[in-house]
């Protein structure tokens, strides 16, 4: 079940970014919902004493949303400065 939750959190985060940098760009759309589910899986499995396949605390489920969230902001904040070159 914790596996199911970090990978809807993570492309959410994802498509959310999307969305609020106004991405058009399908390949930039699926990048975002790819970092998004990366971070959200890693900050997951960290937080969550090592494994994804029991329960999810909400200390793991709030670290993966803020890891999602700051990675796809730092993603955003190289991306637009290299698009700005």
């Amino acid at each position: 079940m914790a596996l199911l939750l970090l990978i809807t959190v993570g492309l959410s985060a994802g498509w959310f970014a999307s969305i609020a940098g106004r991405t058009d760009a399908p390949r930039d759309i699926l990048r975002q919902m790819g970092l998004g589910l990366i971070a959200s899986l890693i900050a997951g499995l960290l937080m969550n004493s090592g494994t994804v396949m029991g329960g999810l605390s909400l200390i793991a489920l709030a670290v993966a949303i803020a890891a999602s969230a700051v990675i796809l902001v730092a993603y955003h904040a190289i991306f637009q400065r290299t698009a700005e070159i």
